[in-house]
């Protein structure tokens, strides 16, 4: 099967503005998780499809807000999350859970009436939530969250309300555009090769593949059961649990965010960034599953460990290998080869076409 992302648009500056704009704008992207929220004033700064963003918890309703002040024009909120009045930091003007101004020093000096304050609202964007996934939305549609993800919903929704104790961020930046690190994580053809000593060990295996709207997932048997061996003692403390599967889930939520778990024990997010043509911030957040019994043993800390250091290990071999694959786009000849194993690959760039046009 021939590619049919060709290796210009990998490096193309016309082609990563033209992403914002046809497909970033169009698409549920992905902003924090509902625990980023739980306080009154509590914010995560954004940039989505070249647009500063400010998503905050205002009078206990989660809003989104372009991060840029009406009066002259400074970022509202300068951190990259914390806990703070929507109040720019120049001249103070604050603003109310609608996005309109409320709190102006030396306010008789503009003398504005009501309407005209109204006038100054922030220009605000749409939120939904999938368990405890949040989302926003920069341009208006009828599309909602639960319509655009489609079937995947549920299974989402299952497992992030299962992610229990965030136990890593790792956040790399990666040479490459974001579309060859995603293709990465759409594959395993590669890991023989590049994941020898980690990920090749679990065995996943497989061509179980679902698609759906815009979305794939990879269900995959492992080499060794969740309570055989050695594993029965290292996961003896996780039996009672909501969310149970026998193998490896991997699926995409498209185009940039990939949810990865293991028995429904040990559970990976990453969101894939654009920076540039030919540079991506990787985020990956790694949490064990939600338990009832909340202490911690021994084991259960070097369990932690272990995913901690095998998850790095993988995205660091993954970081390695697509450096190279952006050094080799600019001088191939060809358009590039898909195989039944990357069929999830063929998938998205089919689906990155339709947006692209």
């Amino acid at each position: 099967m021939k590619a049919l992302i060709k290796p210009i648009e990998y490096f193309k500056k016309e082609t990563f503005e033209s992403e914002k704009e046809k497909l970033f704008s169009e698409v549920w992207n992905f902003v924090g998780f509902t625990s980023d929220f739980t306080e009154l004033n509590d914010f995560v700064v954004s940039d989505v499809s070249g647009v500063p963003v400010v998503v905050q918890n205002l009078k206990g309703k989660i809003r989104a807000f372009k991060n840029v002040c009406s009066h002259r024009h400074s970022l509202i909120q300068t951190e990259k999350k914390g806990n703070r009045p929507l109040m720019c930091p120049y001249h103070g003007w604050a603003y109310n859970d609608k996005g309109i101004p409320f709190g102006i020093p030396k306010k008789p000096f503009f003398n504005f009436t009501k309407e005209e304050l109204e006038c100054l609202k922030l220009q605000e964007y749409s939120i939904d939530i999938c368990g405890s996934l949040v989302f926003l939305k920069v341009k208006e549609g009828n599309i909602t969250l639960r319509d655009y993800l489609g079937e995947i919903y549920t299974q989402i929704e299952e497992m992030s309300n299962n992610f229990g104790k965030l136990i890593d961020l790792n956040q790399i930046e990666i040479d490459c555009n974001w579309k060859i690190v995603v293709e990465n994580t759409l594959e395993s053809y590669h890991v023989a090769l590049i994941h020898s000593e980690t990920f090749q060990k679990l065995g996943a295996e497989g061509l179980n593949f679902t698609f759906n709207k815009d979305h794939s997932i990879w269900d995959a048997p492992v080499l060794v059961k969740e309570n055989e061996g050695k594993q029965a003692k290292v996961h003896k403390s996780f039996q009672e649990r909501d969310y149970k599967i026998d193998g490896y889930k991997h699926l995409i939520i498209f185009p940039n965010i990939l949810i990865s778990s293991t028995y429904g024990i040990s559970f990976n997010l990453s969101h894939i960034i654009p920076i540039s043509e030919e540079k991506t911030l990787f985020k990956s957040y790694v949490f064990t599953t939600k338990k009832q019994d909340t202490s911690e043993s021994i084991i259960e800390k070097v369990y932690e460990q272990s995913l901690i250091d095998f998850n790095r290990k993988v995205f660091d071999e993954d970081k390695v290998i697509c450096e190279e694959v952006q050094k080799g786009v600019r001088y191939s000849s060809y358009d590039g080869e898909l195989s039944e194993e990357e069929q999830r690959v063929l998938f998205f760039q089919q689906k990155y076409k339709i947006y692209l046009g």
